[in-house]
This record gives structure tokens, C-alpha cells and sequence, in this order.
């Protein structure tokens, strides 16, 4: 960085600006464009800190707000309910005011988190592969096709956790179950000295819940471990590239913004 800066010149090497040596180029003009180039990533920081704050900020407030709309017209319509409902479907007054609360923070977060980060994601694997094609697209049509194999894995995981996701809440439906009836009952068991059975009663009723855990588990690990294949789409990338440059004329540098983008677009869509 020195050298091209020119604070000091190489004796025996020759450094080349667009073909240009930098020795015949004027020091104040080649200085003051290489801030220009400091100062657009200075200003390219800024407009994207500016653009995740608003992201995150108008996310937020929409969530917030379709939160509360939610849970004004649950009231609502509770309210609208005759007497007979609540003896026949609501078991405690609290199972009102949790499955609203639940339902609605659920919507809330997927609102403010899920959704913005799935159009964030998918804007960047899409622009990625633009990119790629735009710079070297010889090379982006080469590689293209191994991103499947982060693609396929990604949805066979995906695929087997919310499997697993929905086995281990039934499971759980099963413990908070045993666990209602004893706190219900609480007198009962503790007249009948049932503390052991309930306790027991209560751990195998999470024993399938344990189970299911460490599967997911397993499968999680797999899913983070099958990345490592853009180690390999990164080898056939530098393979292949280093032959067009060596045999088509390409340059080292637009091969690796190729490569680059190839593995950053799979990644997101992982």
C-alpha cells in the first residue's frame, strides 16, 4: 500500500495503474483518488447503517402495531361470546389471556425478525448470483450448478427439524398435561402421598421429549456440517479460474469476486 501510495518508489519493480505506471501519474491526483475510493466505502458504510437501522425500525413498529391490533380484536370477540361458550371451552380464566399473549408474540416476532430476514436473505442470494454472472459469466455458469448441493441439504434438514419441532411440542403437551392434573389436584396428591408416582409419571412423559432432542440435535449438526461443501465449490472454483486466467485472459481478482459471490449466495440461501 505504501509503494502504490508512492511514499517510497521500488528500485528494480515497476508498479502498473490500469496499464499505467504510477511513477508517470502526478502524486496529488493519485493520492486524492484513492481517498475518493476510502471515502465512497466510508459513505457505502453509512447508507447501509442508515438502511438496517430503518429495516429494523419499521419492522418493529409494523409488528408492534399488528400485535396490538390482534389482541384488541381477540378481546373483542371474546366479549361477543355468550356465557355458555366459556363453561364449554375455557377451562380458567388465565388460558384466555395466555393463548392470546402466546399467539400474538408469535405473530410479533415473525413479523419483526422472520420475514425481514427472509426478503434480506433472499435479495442477497438473488443479487449475488446477478453480480457473478455480470462480472465472469462464464465462470458463474460453471459453478452455478454445485450450488444445489447447499440448496438440497438445506431443505432436507429443513424439512426433518420441523418434524421434529412438532413431535417434541406434542411431547410436551403430554408433560404439561400430567403436570395441570397434579397442580389441580394438589390436595389429593399430597393427602395420597402420590408426589413420587406424579414425579415419576412426569419424567416419562419428558422421556420422549429427551429423545426427540437429541435427534434434532443430530440433525442440526448435519445441517451446519454440510456447509463445508463451500469449501469444495471454492476448490473447483479456483481450479477452473485459474485456467481462464491462464488460457481465456481473465483476471485473478474478478475470479475470486465470482467465486465469492457463488459461495455468499449459497450460504444466505442455507
Amino acid at each position: 500500500m505504501s509503494l502504490l501510495q508512492r511514499f517510497y518508489d521500488p528500485l528494480e519493480v515497476d508498479i502498473l495503474l490500469d496499464g499505467v505506471s504510477v511513477n508517470k501519474l502526478q502524486l496529488k491526483w493519485l493520492r486524492s483518488q484513492m481517498g475518493l475510493v476510502a471515502l465512497s466505502l466510508i459513505l457505502t458504510a453509512c447508507g447501509g447503517w442508515c438502511g438496517c437501522f430503518l429495516e429494523g425500525y419499521c419492522w418493529t413498529r409494523t409488528s408492534e402495531r399488528q400485535a396490538t391490533r390482534m389482541r384488541t380484536r381477540y378481546l373483542k370477540a371474546v366479549l361477543r361470546q355468550d356465557v355458555g361458550y366459556f363453561d364449554l371451552n375455557v377451562t380458567a380464566t388465565a388460558e384466555v389471556v395466555t393463548s392470546v399473549s402466546n399467539d400474538s408474540l408469535i405473530i410479533q416476532e415473525v413479523i419483526s425478525e422472520k420475514v425481514p430476514n427472509l426478503i434480506a436473505r433472499g435479495v442477497t442470494s438473488v443479487g449475488t448470483y446477478i453480480a457473478a454472472f455480470l462480472i465472469l459469466w462464464r465462470l458463474a455458469l460453471v459453478v452455478f450448478p454445485f450450488v444445489l448441493l447447499l440448496v438440497i441439504p438445506a431443505l432436507i434438514y429443513g424439512k426433518i427439524l420441523l418434524n421434529l419441532a412438532r413431535k417434541i411440542r406434542v411431547e410436551y403437551n403430554k408433560a404439561s398435561t400430567v403436570e395441570e392434573q397434579a397442580i389441580s389436584s394438589m390436595r389429593t396428591v399430597y393427602a395420597f402421598v402420590g408426589e413420587s408416582k406424579t414425579t415419576t409419571e412426569f419424567s416419562a412423559a419428558l422421556q420422549g421429549s429427551v429423545k426427540l432432542g437429541l435427534r434434532q440435535g443430530l440433525a442440526k449438526g448435519l445441517a451446519i456440517g454440510s456447509s463445508g461443501i463451500t469449501f469444495a465449490i471454492w476448490a473447483f472454483t479456483t481450479y477452473y479460474g485459474s485456467r481462464m486466467v491462464m488460457y481465456h485472459g481473465a483476471q485473478g481478482g474478478t475470479v475470486f469476486m465470482v467465486g465469492t459471490c457463488i459461495a455468499m449466495g449459497g450460504q444466505y440461501e442455507f
